[in-house]
Parts: C-alpha cells; structure tokens; sequence
C-alpha cells in the first residue's frame, strides 16, 4: 500500500479557520472522527488510518495543524500548543462539527486533550496515541533515547534529505525499516520551503510549559478516554499510567511499536480505536 492508494476516496480541501489556508483530508460518512497529528508532522501521519475508520461508520477526517504540512502560517508567529489548539477548534467550528471524537497522536493528542478540557460538550471522546506533554521537556530529554532522537530528527529541519527525514520517520518506529519511501519522499517535500522548517524550529523552541497535562489537570477531564502507547515508547510507562489514571482512561498498548503505532502496527490501532468509538457512540 502507499499515501496514495490508501487515501483512495478521500476528498481533500482547503479552507480558511482561524485566520489561515488550512488543508483538511475527508473520508466516509457518519459521526465525525477527527484525527491531529504530532509536531513536525502533515494530516499524511493517518494514511493508514483514516480508511479504516471510515469503513467502520465513521466520517474520518485529519487535517494540517497550524503552520503544519501545507496549513498556512499565523501573522503572530506564535506556535505554543494553545495557539496550535485555538486553531483546531477553528477547523472544528469551520468545519461544522458541533460534537466530534478526537484521535490525537503526539502534539496532537496535547492538543485534543486541551480541547476536551476546554470544550467538553463538543467532545464525545478522546484517544490519545503516544500523546505529549506528560512530562516537561527537561525532564523527558533526560532520557538518552529521547535525546538522541531529538537531535536525529532535528537535522531534518535543518537540512531536509530523504536520510535525514527517513532517520526522523525511522526514529518514530521500532523497526526504523518500516519506513515508507513515499512517506519520506512526501515529507522531504513539506520541509523543503525555508520557512516550513523556520516553523518546526520555532514549534520546538516554543515555550509549552504553561499546558502541561499534569495529572491534576487532566483529573478534569469528563469524556471517555483512551490512551494507546506503543511498547518501545518514549514516555515511562509510569508516566502514562499516572496520566491515564488521573484521566479516567484505559491504557492498551501496542506491541511492537514505538511512537507511531497507528502507522507502524496500524491493523491493532485501527481496532483499538474503532472498538472504543463503538463503546461511546
């Protein structure tokens, strides 16, 4: 399979939310499921995803965060995580989804996690995969793994070569071979522009402490939730145990996956999410 035929089906559109041009991917027909991808990511992360879902009865839908992909940038050139949330709920209102479930991978199950909080009535449920900020950035770059990775893919913003953006894709999967050449040909692509990669600095750069899903923040949470890990996973499983209890939510994880599990194991994922969609319709 490819981006391509796996996307076969999907309508793909531009549209303007939150003051930005921003790319929005649409598939199936029924309740909406809306799909956020991680920093330094495009809506291509649910490629093997979104079909799926939409076969199970649901309106599938993934689109480019703010500054993200081929979405348009802000004149504030700002990009903490409650900017890049305050433009998802723009898509939502632009799109016209009143009440919707949120799959967030990364800086976008942060992101879908805010938005829960913060509008709970519009929310019928939430899945994290792999979500950030579970833990503040000194503290998670503590971790050799974390840090190494970080510096590998960092290159990839720096300078955009099909080896730098596979060692950032391959840094995603526990088996870095599973990497698309497709996939790394689309996102060499993305990062090409100078300013693409001035934005995924400066998202890194940003100051996102103020956002942190502590434990005492997410107790607030009141949508069903569930948390996918993958089982060579960054985040301690302590960590995301804490999270998910504070939460509400059930945690399953992923075997033989690391920070992409919907990419890398995507038959398991796309289950896991599904079953749980069914459960709290």
């Amino acid at each position: 399979m490819t981006v391509w035929t796996d996307l076969l089906g999907a309508e793909v559109r531009m549209l303007a939310a939150g003051g930005v041009t921003t790319r929005v991917a649409l598939v199936g027909e029924g309740p909406p499921v809306v799909f956020l991808h991680g920093r330094g990511g495009h809506l291509e992360t649910f490629t093997r995803n979104l079909a799926a879902v939409a076969a199970a009865g649901y309106r599938a839908i993934a689109f480019d965060l703010l500054g993200h992909g081929l979405t348009g940038r802000p004149a504030d050139g700002r990009y903490t995580v409650d900017r890049i949330t305050a433009h998802a709920a723009a898509v939502l209102g632009r799109l016209g989804l009143d009440r919707t479930h949120l799959v967030g991978q990364s800086l976008g199950g942060w992101c879908a996690a805010l938005l829960a909080l913060d509008v709970p009535d519009r929310v019928a449920s939430l899945v994290l995969i792999e979500p950030a900020g579970l833990q503040d950035e000194a503290d998670r770059l503590a971790d050799s793994r974390v840090r190494a990775a970080h510096q590998t893919g960092g290159q990839a913003y720096i300078r955009p070569t099909p080896e730098t953006v596979a060692a950032r894709l391959g840094g995603l999967l526990a088996d870095p071979a599973g990497v698309d050449p497709e996939l790394v040909q689309v996102r060499a692509g993305l990062y090409a522009p100078d300013e693409a990669r001035q934005v995924h600095r400066a998202v890194r750069a940003a100051d996102h402490s103020p956002w942190l899903l502590t434990p005492a923040r997410l107790s607030a949470l009141t949508v069903p939730a569930l948390v996918i890990r993958g089982e060579h996973g960054h985040t301690p499983p302590a960590v995301v145990d804490a999270a998910a209890q504070a939460a509400g939510a059930r945690v399953r994880t992923v075997p033989h996956a690391k920070q992409w599990p919907q990419y890398e194991q995507p038959g398991t994922a796309n289950t896991l999410i599904t079953d749980f969609l069914g459960a709290h319709p």
